[in-house]
């Protein structure tokens, strides 16, 4: 199955002063009455993940399984819109493949870092989840302005990522990385 890789500006340092360390408690304990609680109180400012919608105070009807991630997925919306996907698409493995050829180093760049614990990150599509904070997201812009014309020209798709960082960076935001 082909995996897509999907990226959304996002408001790191917003989701890590207001709702990191509910996420992070919850998928510690297991218990999401927090979790729901902050659903609750943001519901005007919360959206579909897939749809993009604006959700309603009906939201629990759209829950698939009433687990952590799920409430999480919900609840992180605050923080990016989901109907603005800059991410690189269904080619991101070649892109892997060809940065970790030019630069050694891991898939960092393109994804990002897991949230939560490592026996329990936050996975709402169970197919990963990885954030980049606005620092990150300098430095991995950088990286990329390190490629010559020449090697831009090898790979097409290094422009959908350098594109993806330099719309983040413009908004001094974060990236939420998703498949």
């Amino acid at each position: 199955m082909a995996m897509n890789h999907q990226a959304f500006v996002f408001d790191h340092n917003a989701f890590i002063k207001e709702l990191s360390n509910i996420l992070e408690k919850a998928l510690r304990t297991n218990e999401s009455h927090e979790l729901i609680d902050f659903i609750d109180k943001n519901i005007l400012s919360l959206k579909d993940p897939i749809e993009g919608e604006a959700l309603d105070f009906d939201w629990r009807k759209i829950i698939h399984t009433a687990d952590i991630s799920q409430y999480g997925d919900l609840a992180l919306t605050k923080y990016y819109d989901p109907k603005r996907n800059i991410g690189v698409g269904y080619d991101w493995m070649l892109l892997s493949d060809f940065i970790l050829e030019k630069f050694t180093i891991d898939d960092s760049l393109l994804l990002g870092m897991p949230f939560g614990l490592s026996e329990n990150h936050f996975n709402p599509g169970l197919m990963g989840s990885y954030f980049q904070s606005p620092e990150q997201v300098q430095w991995n812009a950088e990286i990329i302005k390190t490629l010559s014309k020449e090697q831009l020209e090898l790979l097409p798709q290094i422009v959908l990522l350098k594109r993806m960082f330099l719309k983040a960076l413009a908004l001094k935001k974060g990236l939420y990385i998703t498949f």
